[in-house]
């Protein structure tokens, strides 16, 4: 079987997204597909990410100039699949052969539709996220990397039930604890010490990852120590991801914490095992999500894990994890505080979750994906 996988525009630096496309390119062979992945590749876009032309190049790359090279290499596809839902416009292109689109969220198309509070979409957004709905509509089968995914894009009435499945993300890599003395010197770089009694929080600085409630919940935790006159089952909070915005780091200065809260980027896959291994716990406490990588991850490399007791969260992170309100940090604190006598047994409750979630076993179902949508061809022809 043929399949033409059509990967993401590299400079967009949806880190998620590439390493999904990674994925697909190590598995699929595994499981007996011919795989042959595609991308647009950087023509007019500019060097420096600051012109304001960078968006707009970038969607000529993407849309008009890479068109030519993917009708040439549909040619040889007995399938194709589209990694990514926003390049959902790709769809009426792949018309002549069997496809599969995976739908990693919804979220964008919400927000295009004044679903999402807080976030405004303008004109060229909106047109955009329609784009990318009337392409999910047209695909032959869209794979929803989670339930939650699913029966969101269904309530929007986006695309047909009949042409919907769930095909659950596994571990985009070898996820796996790492031992402190290994930890040490991986994690020396960023200036991190596995000694030290540590939070993480893995994500970008968007409004539906929740970073300031992680902030807030962690200021809790040291003031609910202090009034019990205790230790805090973690003196230090770490950001991997971008620096702290103005507003979270006076946060910080305000309750007397900037010192304990630190927040480093460019980590490696190695570094990044190695924080989860080393880490008190990770606190993930988003709003909204496609699947939650973090989640599996950290309880891969033995990492606790406290989540969001709101779908698809809830539905990941199995019996290891602890469910909180995402929005009070204080009951947050409070179940943090209450769930460090068995952290032990979260380990490992949540390394056994993990195994859940293995890449081969979603090869194998994006390959029985690929039949079917083949199958219905043949039977419709």
């Amino acid at each position: 079987m043929k399949v033409l996988l059509i990967a993401n525009y590299v400079p967009d630096g949806q880190t998620s997204m590439l390493a999904f496309g990674r994925m697909l390119e190590r598995e699929m062979p595994r499981v007996g597909c011919e795989l042959r992945a595609i991308s647009p590749p950087k023509r007019l876009l500019p060097a420096s990410i600051s012109s304001r032309w960078w968006k707009w190049f970038g969607y000529i790359d993407k849309f008009v100039l890479f068109i030519p090279m993917l009708k040439r290499h549909l040619r040889w596809a007995d399938v194709v699949h589209v990694a990514d839902h926003s390049n959902g416009m790709y769809i009426p292109w792949l018309a002549s052969k069997p496809n599969v689109i995976t739908c990693h969220d919804v979220i964008a198309v919400q927000a295009a539709q004044g679903m999402v509070e807080g976030w405004n979409v303008g004109w060229t957004g909106k047109q955009f996220q329609r784009l990318i709905s009337r392409g999910l509509s047209r695909a032959d089968l869209v794979a929803c990397v989670s339930d939650m995914t699913r029966r969101e894009l269904l309530s929007m009435g986006i695309a047909k039930e009949s042409r919907v499945t769930t095909v659950l993300n596994g571990l985009n890599d070898n996820f796996m604890p790492v031992a402190r003395e290994e930890a040490r010197p991986l994690m020396a770089r960023l200036g991190v010490s596995p000694d030290e009694r540590y939070l993480v929080h893995v994500g970008w600085d968007m409004d539906r990852k929740n970073r300031r409630g992680v902030l807030e919940a962690f200021i809790a935790l040291q003031g609910r120590a202090a009034a019990a006159g205790k230790t805090p089952m973690a003196d230090r909070l770490l950001f991997v991801g971008p620096e702290l915005a103005p507003e979270m780091a006076e946060l910080a200065r305000t309750h007397g914490v900037a010192d304990r809260v630190k927040a480093v980027q460019k980590v490696s896959h190695e570094e990044l095992r190695a924080i989860y291994s080393c880490a008190v716990a990770l606190v993930f406490p988003s709003f909204q999500e496609g699947f939650g990588w973090p989640i599996i991850e950290a309880q891969a490399c033995g990492c606790p894990v406290f989540t969001s007791d709101v779908p698809p969260m809830c539905e990941i992170g199995g019996p290891g994890a602890v469910y909180m309100d995402p929005h009070d940090p204080d009951a947050m604190a409070a179940a943090m505080e209450a769930a460090e006598p068995r952290l032990g047994e979260m380990r490992r409750l949540g390394l056994e979750n993990a195994t859940h979630y293995s890449a081969a076993q979603m090869a194998a179902n994006y390959k029985a994906t690929y039949e079917r949508v083949i199958g219905e061809r043949k039977a419709r022809a």
